[in-house]
């Protein structure tokens, strides 16, 4: 079963910006540009902030967008790891 979830402007904001990491990583190489990816994960981890504060996760009670909201959460902590990485610097799995 699949459920149809509606995605708020936030929400589809952070898809989006998720998306483009790759391209980044892309373009800092062609330009040897690194600050491309430090800008790119300080935005990406900007916009979590402001979403993880407007949109409670854990209290939503839809629980396919909760489900959903899980799993961008997780990949916006794996893509800032690549992004630290990047610069050779270690990111603890937990706080």
């Amino acid at each position: 079963m699949q459920a149809d979830i509606v995605l708020s402007e936030k929400e589809e904001g952070l898809v989006q910006l998720l998306a483009e990491f790759p391209d980044i990583v892309k373009q800092a190489g062609d330009e040897y540009n690194v600050s491309l990816i430090g800008n790119y994960v300080y935005d990406l981890a900007k916009e979590f902030n402001q979403f993880y504060h407007d949109f409670p996760m854990l209290r939503e009670k839809d629980e396919a967008l909760r489900a959903f909201r899980l799993l961008l959460s997780k990949n916006v902590a794996i893509t800032i790891k690549k992004g630290m990485v990047l610069f050779g610097i270690e990111v603890p799995e937990r706080m």
